[in-house]
């Protein structure tokens, strides 16, 4: 994910459509610009440059990453319509493994557009399986500063997990990064068969796919205040290799099948994205309302749309865009599009996963009882005060209200808590945060909560942030429940069992100076019932550890 490679002076392919990617859906169909299919029985060296050794002759030992392997052609095969890296465990001077690395550098660079591999994963402890892309030109300096693509990563101890990432910011060690996970749910693997990663890379934004479903979308608001690289100016080459080992999967270990292969069907670039299908792949018990959306460069299509058994279409059955109130957990399954007609037909699926339903475990803050965390610090005030509207949704006598720091552009309230134990449980939506709010802030404004490790300190965002979750505010002046709902994983480094702080950022990078009256930060844990979710009690017991209570003020 972090590796690194040095400017080659000659330049083939470039930039050559710009301009046509700056609108995602343009009148006219996407173009195939550039392909490798790997036909015939050898690897098309117009196409791409093998890379040996163990990059200590790219002055990158362990390719960065402290990597295990020393990459050799021979690792390198093409057969049957794909190519095959295989690692294999054996020994090239210091190194106990070898693999294959080939790169487009020189020979394709591409600026914007579709970019899409069709990729069989191996299975196996410590194996790292990547296509990524670097800047070619390096227009604002070297690594990260001109950034890094990682279209698709894997763990081989993981194998219904992909990440998706950036890297960018000033040079190590005050790097950058950012992305998320896409988990597979249908109970299938990464190792079964091929499955399409890719990404539409457009003025101002990158976005993420699985199998045409959309996972991640990143904007150049994302990463400031640092420079968004991935502009019109930098022309960009592909990677493709089976790293072994190295700081993110760690070794290899008994269990480890070698040799073990990834296998690449195809790497295509075309002028403009090709389509996708949006909405939500999670959505709670018996959930309302929740909107699926096709978008695709068709124009005069038809759409023929399918729901799991359990869910109900209850409008635009034959549009574009559906709207569907979903069942029990019994409902889980498939959304399924046919679109016909237009540039091609088209069919667009998305495995979606209806929660079971969620009970209140244990309160994090809560004015009027114990809770499991403990206040450290906060940039604006905070107070305890009588509720302010004690006949609605929080009927707590007490609760906290915090006058934002205007002058903070992001505000921090910060908890110290070991109630969390693996904060893995959270992103992969096994317990949920829920928490009471009363503001005057606009309708609209955004709430996050940051899980932090002791390796977080306020200059290196995204280094220990383990997650983070967001909910919007839908009224003013009156109570809501809002379920605070899993966003991403700022730092993918870090272990769910090292996190030991909890932040809340109200209106993050912004100067607002509102008050925000909050109570019931709570965790919920997901129940085998299907009774519906559970509204938070107001009363808890005391902490079981028999800890004392922090109000919080």
């Amino acid at each position: 994910m972090k590796n690194r490679n040095l400017l080659k002076t000659v330049f083939g392919l470039v930039a050559f459509f710009a301009m046509a990617a700056s609108q995602v859906f343009a009148q006219s169909c996407p173009t195939l610009v550039w392909s490798d299919e790997f036909d015939g029985t050898s690897l098309n060296l117009s196409n791409w440059e093998v890379q040996t050794g163990d990059g200590c002759q790219e002055g990158i030992c362990g390719w960065g990453n402290s990597e295990l392997q020393y990459y050799k052609a021979e690792n390198l095969t093409v057969s049957n319509g794909t190519l095959k890296i295989t690692a294999k465990k054996e020994r090239v001077q210091s190194k106990a493994y070898t693999s294959g690395r080939i790169r487009s550098m020189g020979l394709q660079d591409f600026t914007y557009g579709r970019m899409e591999a069709r990729i069989k994963l191996p299975a196996g402890q410590g194996f790292w399986p990547a296509f990524w892309m670097l800047s070619t030109n390096e227009p604002y300096g070297g690594w990260p500063q001109s950034g890094e693509i990682d279209i698709m990563e894997y763990l081989g101890q993981n194998t219904e997990d992909i990440l998706g990432t950036i890297h960018y910011g000033p040079v190590y060690p005050n790097n950058q990064n950012q992305g998320n996970h896409y988990y597979k749910k249908d109970g299938s693997n990464f190792v079964d068969d091929f499955h399409v990663f890719a990404i539409d890379w457009e003025p101002g934004v990158i976005r993420w796919y699985v199998d045409g479903e959309l996972y991640s979308t990143k904007t150049s608001s994302d990463v400031a205040p640092f420079n968004w690289p991935f502009d019109g100016s930098n022309q960009m080459h592909f990677l493709l290799n089976l790293a072994v080992g190295g700081t993110l999967p760690g070794s290899p270990d008994n269990s480890t099948p070698f040799p073990s292969t990834m296998e690449v069907d195809y790497v295509r670039v075309y002028d403009q994205s090709t389509g996708y299908l949006e909405g939500d792949n999670l959505v709670s018990f018996q959930e309302q309302g929740v909107t699926y959306s096709v978008q695709d460069v068709s124009g005069n299509a038809s759409y023929s749309w399918n729901v799991p058994a359990g869910a109900t279409i209850v409008s635009g059955a034959n549009s574009s865009s559906i709207t569907v109130d979903w069942g029990t957990e019994n409902s889980t399954g498939n959304v399924t599009c046919v679109v016909s007609g237009g540039c091609s037909p088209t069919t667009y699926s998305m495995y979606v996963t209806v929660e079971p339903s969620f009970a209140r475990a244990f309160s994090l803050e809560n004015f009027d009882d114990p809770a499991q965390a403990t206040l450290t610090s906060t940039n604006g005030t905070l107070t305890e005060v009588s509720n302010p509207d004690n006949g609605g949704v929080n009927t707590s006598a007490l609760s906290g209200s915090y006058v934002r720091d205007g002058g903070s552009q992001y505000d921090v309230i910060a908890y110290s808590t070991s109630a969390l134990g693996n904060a893995d449980d959270y992103s992969n939506g096994q317990k949920k945060f829920y928490i009471d709010l009363y503001t005057d802030a606009p309708i609209g404004t955004t709430l996050l909560i940051q899980l932090e490790s002791s390796a977080a300190t306020p200059d290196n965002y995204p280094g220990g942030r383990h997650s983070r979750y967001q909910a919007v505010t839908t009224v003013r002046n009156a109570w809501q429940r809002l379920e605070v709902a899993y966003l991403d994983r700022p730092d993918q480094n870090i272990a769910g069992v090292d996190v030991s702080s909890l932040l809340i950022l109200f209106a993050p990078n912004s100067s607002d100076n509102s008050t925000y009256v909050y109570d019931n930060l709570d965790s919920y844990s997901a129940q085998s019932s299907s009774g519906g979710n559970l509204a938070p009690s107001v009363s808890v017991t005391s902490p079981a550890d028999g800890s004392s209570f922090d109000d919080g003020s």
